[in-house]
């Protein structure tokens, strides 16, 4: 349905145009081709309202072309129409100029060919509309130029036909006259017949009674494609069609009787048909026998396409009247009745179609009484201005139904300018009228509530809202008095109205804000409209009373009135008074009052919201800035962020100073994490993990903070991602207490880890940069005797690069109070500089700023009251002082000189162990002196026997039995140094020295030196050695005192067996992959189960003159090697003492005398 006005307007105006062409052919009827083509340019001009029109009607038939123009507005028409006439053969295609050119306004123009197969001429119009030509602007043209084209094609025909019947006249006559005349004048004669004919543009033939041609004209052969020597004498195969006509044909031709008007189907030579129009008449003999016949053959093939053309566009037009409930009419001015009415204009009367057309006055009385003289002046009207009219009006149809009709009229001239008739639309317009009303009461309705929207939306403020409201709704309900009461409780004690509007002629019923008592009369009013889902009216022309009183006390007549419901307050009554005059307030005022309290409703809600939701925001900002934590959003679609305050403030910039960009945060980065932050989002955005991440910010006064940053990914239907939000928390205090905990604990493990303080220093330097994340550490120490720190050590990321600085800490030497170093050394406290470039007392600031280093911290190293040494560490960033890392770093100064102390006491303890060591083994040697002696000797007394026969050989001057005598005097000699040399080896008091040590060779060793001992005690030594045993890396002299301790222990406990063999046996074999096992098994009185626990306790002997030192010694010289010794009974009786000693160990310690450095300040690093 169409519901806009200006379709409505073009509808009305296209059909009425459409109208008015139709009705123009009939006009046309004989009148000549010029008339035609200027009757058509005169109709596109004025009832187009075009601005110019151009019309070339061609004759089909090779005749000249008729051209008339309208208006000039298409100046260089002429020329156009040169450039683009068509080549030969083809036709005028449709085309749309956008711009003719030539005049002040922009005009548009349209070429449209004439004729089914645009060879009837063109029309070409142009109109200064900026939407022309519509789609209904290039059909009505058509619609007209098909149109004028029939009519030209008619009119020629019919002159055509006219002219040729009247020179056949003329010839007859003339033939009659001149017959008498003689036989010349009957050849002249003849011969312009002959040229008539052959000039004649439709066929004609003549035939014989048997159907053979006799003769024929050049236009008869062009239409069948045959020649007159092809087809004289023959019967010509003229097609289907006329063969089953030539029966009856030639029976009527044979009765005398011609015939004419007939429309076949003729076949051409080619096969091709056309549709043609035959006309004959019959030929006699001399004797007036029938002797055949003249036919005339027309070829309408044209007329009959655009007929159908026609008859298509009827069809169209009949059916869009119908859909549209639009009727055609036609009314002549000097009869005043109706010579045309389409079936539709039949039927919006309630006329059949079918039946008998009803006259002009029939038409009349349907017309509503009340409209028939007010559309009968204004028809009069335009009759005498000759001017076209529209008029709506009612029809009264005979069942009693109304209909609205909106009929136009247009005028109708004749040739010499009289008004012959008009010709005009009607159209059913009930719906449209209807839905007009309902549009305007729509319209009514939404006005409104925009008026209450922008009452409603035009302040935050919850009175000012509520009087923005009331008062819009005293103007669109035009009622005298609008307000609000508050609560809407029949159980309440009190109820007041916050709000009223009121005109000034019925002021206020009510002070505002004034509590009143509810009273029964009050609470049953309350009950009502909370009891009702829609608004209740109360007054005379209600079903509710007023209130007993309210009529005369607030000079009410009608009230309505109804409860809403905010959320998150008690209900109000929304109301309206009319006081002039009682009122029933309609069904659509019902709607709109009842729309407006549900947005009231929503308002108020809205408004406790955002009052409360303020609230919210305060603590929520408030909360933010106690935790840190802000937050933040950003828009994909513009690339920029939304910040709370607190977030702006984490970064160290003004809250709402500015919106950022991604960019622009970026670069508010630690530049280390701008890549891990942007990564971070990218991977969020294309569907990875949760964005959480740890950065650190640079804020504008260079101070360096960390935050932690959560977000997730908010992303439309699609999937695409639309925006991002999230906090972002300052966590710089806990990422300071983990770092803080993080080194101190590393420290710790490192002191406990590392043997000495040059091991330990450069690992506590790296620690504390990576823990407390500086770039730089150094280490001075303490140069008593030169009054300076002197350089120990220095570390630095290997990301960065301060060669200059270094090579300075390397030259330096600083005195009490200078520098960093010496200000710590002189006030025995940890020191803190947030900028070292712009510090008075740091000599090394100049290149300190080159290396882009700034802040420093340094502390001391304490034992006492004594600074042993001071660690400064530096950092590319500015940072603000942290005293619980200071506190900490004085704490880890602390340590590190416990650590010192510590080691000193290590070494100490150490010495003495090595000097117990070294007192046993002595002690142990000097109990096997005899064997000693024996074994001693043995090489010597061997000697001495070789020397007195080397002497006895001499004698003899036998040299050969001398030489031999003086070798084994030689080894003999070797034999008693490399015993003398194993004792001085155990005797002697040397440190720890760490060898690749073959196992079984230090056992043999150790046998080789007690086998005396062995043998004087008379106990059996054997061994069971492993094959191929991996060296081990220890001590051989300390292994070797073990081995010796487990032997002579082993001997000395076989002393009280005397019924019994007196069994050693010593075994070597890998314990397990990563350790060779060594055991000592003998067959003595085996060991007291109670005292296994204490076997290895210093001063725990079971022998009567032992110290009780031996087996603790022993223990701790294997266990020093990473090994175990433990003893176990053997079986069936003695004790088996083991002990593992580890494959390549790395490093070797025990009882032994260390390096005095150890447990000091190193000087420079290795």
């Amino acid at each position: 349905m169409l519901t806009d006005p200006g379709d409505v307007r073009a509808l009305r105006t296209a059909l009425r145009d459409l109208v008015a062409l139709s009705t123009i052919p009939a006009a046309w009827v004989g009148r000549e081709p010029s008339t035609i083509a200027a009757g058509l340019a005169d109709v596109l001009v004025r009832s187009l309202q075009l601005d110019f029109a151009f019309v070339r009607l061609c004759d089909p038939n090779g005749g000249a072309a008729v051209d008339v123009t309208r208006g000039d507005t298409w100046k260089a028409f002429p020329e156009w129409l040169e450039r683009h006439r068509p080549p030969v053969g083809q036709s005028w295609r449709k085309e749309i100029i956008p711009d003719v050119g030539g005049g002040v306004e922009r005009c548009r123009g349209l070429v449209i060919p004439i004729g089914v197969n645009a060879d009837g001429g063109l029309v070409a119009v142009a109109c200064d509309r900026t939407d022309f030509p519509t789609e209904t602007d290039q059909l009505l043209l058509s619609v007209a130029a098909n149109h004028a084209a029939t009519a030209f094609q008619s009119a020629r025909l019919i002159h055509e036909r006219l002219r040729a019947e009247a020179a056949l006249r003329e010839a007859r006559d003339t033939l009659a006259l001149k017959v008498t005349e003689g036989t010349g004048e009957l050849r002249r004669i003849t011969a312009e017949l002959q040229a008539i004919l052959d000039a004649s543009p439709i066929g004609i033939v003549l035939f014989r009674r048997d159907q053979t041609v006799q003769r024929c004209n050049p236009a008869f052969e062009r239409l069948v494609g045959w020649t007159a020597d092809d087809i004289v004498g023959r019967r010509v195969p003229l097609g289907e069609d006329i063969e089953k006509r030539w029966t009856p044909f030639v029976a009527q031709l044979d009765r005398g009787e011609g015939f004419s008007g007939l429309e076949i189907r003729i076949r051409r030579k080619d096969g091709s048909e056309f549709d043609a129009a035959l006309a004959g008449a019959p030929l006699a003999d001399e004797q007036g026998r029938p002797a055949g016949f003249v036919a005339n053959i027309e070829d309408i093939s044209d007329r009959k396409r655009a007929e159908e053309a026609l008859r298509r566009s009827e069809t169209y037009l009949a059916e869009a009247q119908r859909l549209s409930h639009t009727g055609s009419w036609a009314r002549d001015i000097a009869t005043g009745e109706l010579t045309h009415s389409s079936e539709e204009n039949f039927r919006l009367f309630g006329f059949d179609p079918q039946s008998a057309r009803p006259s002009t006055d029939e038409f009349r009385r349907r017309v509503h009484p009340e409209d028939r003289g007010r559309v009968r002046d204004i028809v009069d009207k335009a009759a005498r201005e000759r001017m076209d009219y529209e008029v709506d009006y009612r029809v009264v149809l005979p069942d009693g139904t109304v209909k609205c009709i909106h009929v136009v009229g247009h005028p109708v001239f004749g040739a010499s300018g009289e008004l012959v008739q008009y010709v005009g639309t009607a159209m059913d317009v009930t719906e449209r009228m209807r839905a007009e009303e309902e549009r305007q009461a729509h319209l009514w309705f939404l006005e409104s509530m925009d008026r209450v929207n922008r009452a409603i939306q035009g302040t935050n403020d919850l009175e000012q809202m509520m009087s923005d409201v009331l008062e819009a709704m005293l103007s669109i309900f035009e009622c005298d008095r609008s307000w609000l009461v508050y609560p809407c409780d029949p159980e309440a004690a009190s109820w007041n109205v916050p709000m009223e509007h009121a005109r000034p002629e019925f002021p206020g019923a009510f002070v505002l804000g004034h509590d009143l008592p509810v009273d029964p009369e009050i609470a049953k009013a309350f009950e009502t409209v909370r009891a009702s889902s829609s608004p209740v009216q109360f007054g005379r022309m209600s079903e509710h009373p007023l209130p007993s009183g309210a009529e005369e006390r607030f000079r009410i007549q009608s009230m309505i009135a109804m409860a809403i419901h905010p959320k998150g307050d008690r209900p109000y009554m929304l109301g309206l008074h009319q006081c002039s005059y009682p009122r029933a307030w309609t069904p659509r005022e019902e709607r709109l009052f009842q729309e407006v309290g549900r947005r009231l409703e929503d308002a108020l809600t809205s408004l406790f919201m955002f009052r409360t939701l303020g609230e919210s925001e305060r603590r929520l900002e408030e909360a933010q800035r106690i935790s840190h934590v802000g937050y933040w959003e950003r828009d994909l679609a513009t690339n920029h962020y939304t910040w709370s305050d607190e977030n702006y403030r984490i970064f160290g910039l003004r809250p709402q100073e500015r919106l950022l960009s991604f960019d622009e945060v970026q670069e508010l980065l630690h530049p280390a994490d701008r890549q891990m932050r942007a990564a971070a989002v990218a991977e969020a955005l294309r569907g990875g993990p949760r964005y959480d991440v740890e950065y650190r910010v640079v804020r504008p006064n260079g101070e360096v903070r960390f935050v932690r940053s959560v977000g997730d990914v908010v992303r439309d239907e699609s999937g695409r991602p639309r925006r991002v939000f999230g906090t972002v928390q300052d966590i710089t205090e806990r990422k300071r207490g983990e770092h803080r905990r993080m080194a101190q604990h590393a420290v710790t493990q490192i002191l406990a880890e590392a043997a000495t303080l040059e091991e330990a220093t450069p690992r506590i330097l790296r620690a504390v940069c990576e823990c407390l994340v500086w770039d730089v550490g150094a280490l001075w120490r303490t140069d008593r005797e030169g009054g300076v720190l002197r350089y120990v050590e220095v570390w630095h990321k290997e990301s960065i690069e301060v060669r200059e600085f270094e090579a300075a800490i390397r030259d330096s030497t600083f005195k009490p109070g200078i520098g960093l170093p010496g200000r710590v050394w002189s006030s025995r406290e940890p020191a803190y500089i947030p900028d070292v470039v712009h510090d008075a007392n740091f000599p090394r600031a100049p290149i300190a700023a080159r290396e882009m280093l700034h802040a420093a911290f340094g502390f001391p190293i304490l034992l006492g009251g004594e600074v042993l040494g001071v660690m400064e560490f530096f950092s590319h960033d500015i940072r603000q002082p942290d005293r619980d890392m200071l506190d900490m770093m004085a704490t880890i100064g602390s340590q590190i000189g416990q650590f010192i102390d510590r080691k000193q006491a290590e070494e100490a303890l150490h010495r003495a162990q090595a000097e117990l060591a070294h007192v046993t083994r002595v002690a142990t040697l000097g109990e096997m002196t005899a064997s000693i002696a024996h074994e001693v000797n043995q090489p010597l007394a061997a000697v001495v026997n070789n020397a007195t026969a080397c002497l006895h050989w001499l004698a003899a001057q036998n040299l050969e039995e001398a030489r031999q005598s003086a070798e084994f005097v030689i080894a003999d000699s070797h034999r008693a140094g490399e015993i003398i040399g194993r004792i001085r080896a155990l005797i002697k008091k040397a440190p720890s020295r760490k060898d690749r040590v073959d196992v079984n060779e230090t056992i043999l060793e150790v046998i080789a030196l007690a086998r005396s001992e062995v043998q004087s005690n008379g106990v059996s030594l054997r061994t069971r050695l492993g094959d191929e045993l991996p060296l081990i890396l220890g001590d051989r002299i300390q292994l070797q005192q073990v081995i010796l301790n487990l032997m002579i222990n082993a001997i000395e406990a076989m002393n009280e067996v005397d019924d019994a063999p007196r069994e050693l046996l010593i075994s070597s074999a890998r314990g397990d992959s990563q350790s060779v096992l060594v055991s000592v098994r003998d067959s003595g009185p085996g060991l007291n189960p109670d005292s296994l626990d204490r076997l290895f306790h210093a001063f725990h002997t079971t022998k009567p003159h032992g110290m009780g030192m031996g087996l603790a010694i022993s223990r701790s010289i294997v266990e020093a090697h990473g090994g175990r010794l433990w003893a176990a009974a053997n079986v069936p009786h003695g004790a088996v003492f083991q002990f593992t000693l580890p494959i390549g160990a790395e490093t070797v310690a025990g009882p032994n005398v260390r390096d005095p450095s150890a447990g000091s300040l190193p000087t420079r690093p290795k």
